[in-house]
């Protein structure tokens, strides 16, 4: 019997041992059992939506830019 088997595991033990299971995890892609591809560069709509809602917030126009956060929302439902 070697000295980790005969001594009481303490809460920080099992707390380190916690941690490097969540790490672990997140490390193979959020609980996926591994990542298999990057996600694909922006289509040209996703890319127009993003440029019309940084131009608004750049102006200041705060109900166009919520528009277009709207506009993304549905865009990716409807096609990605």
């Amino acid at each position: 019997m070697n000295n980790q088997e005969a001594r009481p595991v303490s809460s920080s033990d099992a707390l380190r041992a916690k941690l490097a299971d969540v790490n672990a995890r997140s490390r193979r892609g959020r609980g996926q059992p591994e990542v298999v591809a990057l996600p694909s560069p922006p289509c040209e709509t996703c890319r127009l939506i993003k440029r019309r809602r940084y131009r608004a917030v750049e102006a200041g126009d705060r109900q166009e830019a919520a528009r277009m956060a709207v506009a993304m929302g549905i865009h990716q439902r409807e096609a990605h």
